[in-house]
């Protein structure tokens, strides 16, 4: 349940965080500032730290001899 509340706020209530992750209130917050995220007591609303995205490529070599031909081609 922690993967879709990174996605879907950028802040969030404690509250709402800890019925989310079935928790109590206290352990909910202990577990996001563990994972990085920011408290602001004054309002109890947590800011989620996003996770950088990291996409992956795949070399597919048939794909670049096309792209090489089709270069090639061009050029002359």
């Amino acid at each position: 349940m922690f993967q879709p509340l990174l996605s879907a706020y950028s802040t969030v209530g404690i509250q709402d965080t800890a019925l989310f992750l079935g928790m109590n209130e206290d352990d909910a917050a202990s577990y996001v500032m563990q994972q990085g995220w920011a408290v602001d007591p004054a309002s109890r609303m947590l800011i989620v730290k996003r996770q950088p995205v990291s996409t992956e490529q795949k070399l597919d070599h048939s794909k670049l001899q096309r792209l090489t031909e089709y270069v090639l081609h061009l050029e002359h």
